[in-house]
């Protein structure tokens, strides 16, 4: 009875056996719950390295992506900021370059204005600074100062001007072309002076008389041009003057070419300056071939050799 219940009590030990080569064998006796224990550890042991490994893999490419992807942006900023600045190397060159076709513009504005005659005509223009000297000067100041956006804005708006002011000069010089033209300041055949403007002996009879023109002497036939561009307004015979044309050039100026032999041109025939309108004549009250030559400005006569750039 007591046999049966040491039988049945539950072990809380076991033993291990090491035997060696010897004959002599060994014996220890462990309790039960300690490998349990051991086992246990190792397993927990094992899930939290896994986990742990598992967590700074993680990590591990969270942060290698996240490295990459700044490098690739600080890549990118590099590539942009190197394009920025050969753009700003570039675009203060073209700065420079515009500096110094406006002060070519500047200058051929001046030469222009000169060819055409216009400086005196719009000086008013001139103490404002208009055109290209203005943008120029400007331009220089600019280019000193810091802020290189400022001057950007300043200069493109400078050019801006500048591009009107041009438009502006172009109206005033074709408006002045036009003008000189027109202007009756071509001498209209060649010859001899043969008589002035004013007063003279009166080649007819005794006495002087004013001469509201000036005789051109040649051979029959000598062209006659006209001396500016205009509208024939008369194409007859008038009387002492002959063969006779009127030319009305606008601007005030009519031009008179009498004592013709013939007549080229009709009334409201366009003419161009330098066009031949008639041939040199002795028609009318005349004591030889020749060519009488008026300019009337504003209805009053003035003296030719005024106007005649030949005599300038």
């Amino acid at each position: 009875m007591k046999h049966d219940h040491i039988k049945n009590k539950k072990s809380k030990h076991f033993t291990l056996l090491i035997v060696p080569q010897s004959d002599k064998v060994k014996q220890m006796k462990m309790p039960t719950w300690l490998p349990k224990t051991i086992i246990s550890f190792v397993v927990i042991s094992l899930i939290v390295a896994t986990v742990y490994t598992w967590n700074l893999y993680n990590k591990y490419t969270y942060i290698k992506n996240n490295y990459q992807s700044k490098v690739e942006k600080i890549n990118t900023l590099k590539a942009a900021n190197k394009k920025q600045h050969a753009e700003i190397i570039d675009l203060k060159q073209k700065t420079s370059e515009v500096e110094k076709k406006l002060k070519t513009i500047s200058d051929l504005q001046k030469t222009v204005k000169e060819m055409v005659g216009l400086e005196s005509n719009i000086s008013k223009n001139t103490s404002n600074s208009r055109g290209g000297e203005r943008i120029v000067n400007k331009t220089v100041n600019l280019l000193s100062e810091e802020n290189f956006e400022t001057k950007m804005d300043v200069l493109s708006k400078e050019l801006d001007k500048g591009k009107s002011d041009l438009s502006e000069l172009i109206s005033d010089v074709e408006k002045r072309l036009r003008f000189l033209e027109a202007k009756p300041d071509l001498m209209p055949t060649t010859g001899k002076i043969s008589s002035g403007y004013g007063y003279r002996k009166n080649p007819f009879g005794r006495g002087s008389e004013f001469h509201y023109g000036i005789d051109i002497s040649n051979n029959y036939g000598v062209k006659i041009k006209a001396a500016g561009e205009g509208i024939v307004t008369y194409s007859g015979y008038n009387g002492g003057f002959g063969r006779m044309i009127i030319i009305s050039h606008g601007y005030g100026y009519q031009s008179i070419y009498g004592h013709n032999n013939k007549l080229l041109v009709k009334v409201g025939t366009k003419v161009d300056k330098g066009q031949v309108i008639a041939k040199m004549g002795n028609t009318g009250k005349s004591t030889g071939p020749h060519l009488h030559f008026e300019v009337r400005y504003y209805g009053k006569p003035v003296n030719p050799t005024k106007i005649l750039r030949t005599f300038k």
